[in-house]
């Protein structure tokens, strides 16, 4: 009987290890980089459309980079849309503008320079798509998305010894508000911060954040008093309407002084779903006039990458101070948005890094109550960076044993299962157990009886009596074990 399950299990799925390319497609909108503006000036209508979509690739890229990169090592990768090298060459032959770049030796053993010519992102580049195109006999002007090919990058990353992530946390809604010296402004039309947030789609961050529609059916669940009250009666039917965990408050607060723009911006974590209202003493509105005010609470992360402190409604998740001369808020916003969406993403960043030069593998027991859960598992597994093989050694129809080959520290994969709706975890720091968060629960349950039964005394039989079949280990055929790929 248990045979005949796992040959289903293995008729649904196909054959039974994981060894693959990490590459699908839950995973890949990291690679996607929306709706970067370009424009370029030349003899004809063709030279200044090619010119500007190859500065616009090369702007993609440097955001791109950047994006699965942590902040210490962008040393080692090239300013592409400035057309510099990266700050730890020593010299260079050419500028990004010619057909060959000469790097100097790497400045650390443990990493290499990148360098990346025009041809080179060409063969990075999988696809683009061109919006709202202008062009005249000697300029053009347009939006474009960039698509880049998830394999070539990680290979490059990969070569160059950059540990990199690419796992993303769930979407969470944005609510724009801008205060100035006027008042209060989110669903007016004469919001410019809520135009910036819309302006360029922020779902293919690693943080990924979405504008609300800004309908009448928003304008009447919430207002910008209430947002920045952080209001959870409101906040909480914003989260709902849009089906997303956590309601962010993006907090512009905007002054004209001496002919300049100064811009402080707050992501404020407005509402998380069972989270508790902490004290907001300094996010009452009578505080938001002092722009030089400090933030009650940075999230940051711990010394151990393990001890990341978990974002409680009221805490500042990222800021920033902005400033430009005034005329070009519109510039001012897309800075200052990126700038702190990349402080905000920076934790989760560092706990999801893949260290290709640190390789584990564990003895992991998957447990499930059915085959929409072994599947939810497998597709777990499969669509995560960190993991670059899977060997399935014994199945049933209540769990797996398997190998895991896993990239660094295996706290990262922890995480990594959890965004996918999965717990990882483990007793002794040597076995490991994968499930859904309810059958892992029950699993915990029948672990805690069957030790408490242990130490109380065994049944007549001299076995405990708390065993459900349905979560029973033992249920494993050992003597025909499946040595084949998922």
């Amino acid at each position: 009987m248990i045979v005949r399950f796992a040959a289903v299990l293995l008729t649904v799925f196909g054959t039974a290890i994981i060894g693959y390319s990490p590459a699908v497609a839950i995973g890949e909108d990291v690679f996607v980089v929306p709706r970067v503006a370009v424009q370029a000036q030349a003899g004809s209508a063709t030279a200044a459309k090619n010119t500007a979509q190859r500065q616009g690739r090369r702007r993609a890229m440097d955001i791109l980079l950047r994006r699965l990169t942590i902040e210490e090592d962008w040393v080692y990768l090239p300013s592409l849309a400035m057309g510099l090298p990266a700050e730890a060459s020593a010299s260079v032959e050419a500028s990004f503008g010619a057909t060959s770049v000469i790097p100097a030796p790497p400045a650390s053993a443990e990493r290499d320079v990148v360098v990346l010519t025009d041809k080179d992102l060409e063969r990075l580049e999988s696809g683009f798509e061109v919006y709202n195109e202008k062009s005249s006999s000697a300029t053009y002007r347009a939006f474009v998305t960039y698509r880049f090919k998830p394999a070539a990058v990680r290979k490059l990353l990969k070569d160059a010894q950059i540990p990199y992530s690419e796992t993303q946390t769930r979407t969470a809604l944005v609510l724009p508000v801008l205060q100035t010296k006027t008042g209060l402004y989110l669903w007016e039309d004469n919001n410019p911060w809520m135009a910036a947030w819309n302006g360029r789609p922020y779902n293919n961050e690693l943080t990924p954040m979405t504008a609300p529609l800004g309908d009448l059916e928003d304008a009447a669940s919430i207002t910008a008093r209430q947002a920045i009250a952080l209001d959870q009666t409101a906040l909480r039917m914003m989260g709902e309407r849009y089906s997303v965990s956590q309601v962010i408050v993006a907090h512009a607060f905007l002054q004209q002084i001496d002919g300049e723009d100064l811009l402080r911006v707050r992501l404020i974590n407005g509402y998380r779903e069972s989270g508790e209202l902490q004290e907001l003493d300094e996010l009452e509105f009578a505080d938001m006039n002092d722009v030089d005010v400090a933030p009650r609470s940075i999230v940051q992360q711990g010394p151990d990458t393990n001890s990341f402190i978990p974002a409680q409604v009221g805490d500042i998740l990222a800021e920033g101070w902005f400033r430009q001369a005034s005329g070009n808020f519109p510039l001012l916003a897309e800075r200052s948005i990126d700038t702190t969406i990349a402080k905000h993403a920076k934790p989760w960043k560092e706990r999801t890094l893949i260290d290709h030069n640190v390789i584990g593998v564990l003895e992991t027991s998957a447990y499930y109550i059915s085959i929409g859960e072994w599947s939810k598992i497998r597709s777990a597994l499969v669509s995560t960076p960190l993991v670059g093989s899977v060997q399935v050694r014994a199945l049933s129809r209540a769990g797996a044993e398997m190998l895991i080959r896993a990239y660094g520290d295996p706290g990262k994969l922890i995480v990594a299962m959890e965004s996918q709706g999965l717990a990882l975890w483990t007793e002794d720091g040597d076995h490991w157990m994968i499930a859904t968060p309810s059958t892992a629960q029950a699993v915990r349950n029948r672990d805690r009886r069957r030790g408490r039964r242990d130490r109380l005394g065994s049944n007549e039989d001299g076995q405990s009596e708390f065993q459900p079949a349905s979560l029973e280990p033992d249920n494993y055929d050992r003597d025909e074990k499946i040595e084949s790929e998922f």
